[in-house]
């Protein structure tokens, strides 16, 4: 289930998206289209990079001491607190996924005016 949408995302979707635009046309005007097509592959690497971490801690393969608490943390939760959780993570993931189908975007253009003009 989606959590509700509220005026403050939307309003800070339309912030990142102007942000976004912006940092693309200073790409544009520093290196051209293959700027504006490394820039889409920094958002890409970004977005599925958070999308895959997926809100939980981040560490080295080393300490799986650390993922391991975490997991035993939230086997302790009630029911309220494991659906916050859950909705959180959605949250975080359904933007990344966002940002994700931006920076696809912005890497297809980019190369490929790229390597037309």
């Amino acid at each position: 289930m989606q959590p509700p949408r509220n005026r403050e995302r939307d309003v800070l979707l339309v912030l990142c998206a102007v942000g976004l635009l912006g940092l693309t046309y200073l790409a544009w005007r520093a290196v051209g289209w293959f700027g504006v097509g490394l820039l889409g592959l920094l958002v890409v690497f970004l977005a599925v990079r958070i999308e895959l971490e997926g809100n939980r801690p981040i560490g080295p393969e080393m300490t799986a001491d650390l993922h391991a608490g975490q997991y035993r943390a939230e086997a302790g939760f009630d029911h309220a607190e494991r659906a916050h959780r859950s909705a959180e993570r959605g949250a975080v993931t359904g933007g990344a996924r966002l940002a994700s189908l931006f920076g696809g975007g912005l890497t297809v253009v980019g190369f490929g005016l790229f390597f037309l003009l």
